[in-house]
């Protein structure tokens, strides 16, 4: 029987509005970081929290590969995304065709849980992608 699972368990949770990526957050330096860890990347503290991250952030850099695993199908569109809580997100981009006219930098994106690619079983792995917020530009 063929399932859907995420791509890593513990990157989404639902905090009260949808699935939303899980970040961290050290109570004693207030570093925000993904994905979550038990120790402060910066200053070392345990007991770190779990918090949302936002949905939307803005494409600071991209480009297109023409090389990759085994089952995700190329060429594709990655780039970064800058959130409001200060950090960059590296991310398969989506819904964006042709990805060279579509995309900007400083463009406005936003989250999407969509397939990222399927197994040697045809079973479909879930994750996080990015998709250029609102109307496509022509």
């Amino acid at each position: 029987m063929k399932t859907r699972r995420f791509i890593e368990d513990g990157w989404f949770h639902d905090f009260g509005h949808g699935l939303a990526l899980t970040g961290g957050r050290c109570p004693a330096c207030g570093r925000i970081y993904f994905p979550t860890k038990q120790v402060c990347p910066a200053c070392f503290a345990t007991d770190q929290e779990k918090i949302p991250l936002s949905h939307k952030g803005i494409l600071h850099t991209f480009a297109c590969s023409h090389m990759g695993p085994s089952g995700l199908p190329t060429p594709y569109p990655i780039g970064f995304i800058e959130l409001p809580e200060g950090i960059k997100l590296f991310s398969l981009l989506t819904r964006c065709d042709p990805w060279d006219r579509v995309l900007k930098v400083g463009m406005e994106m936003e989250m999407v849980i969509e397939t990222i690619r399927t197994d040697e079983d045809g079973n479909e792995i879930v994750g996080y992608k990015f998709r250029p917020s609102g109307e496509i530009p022509s």
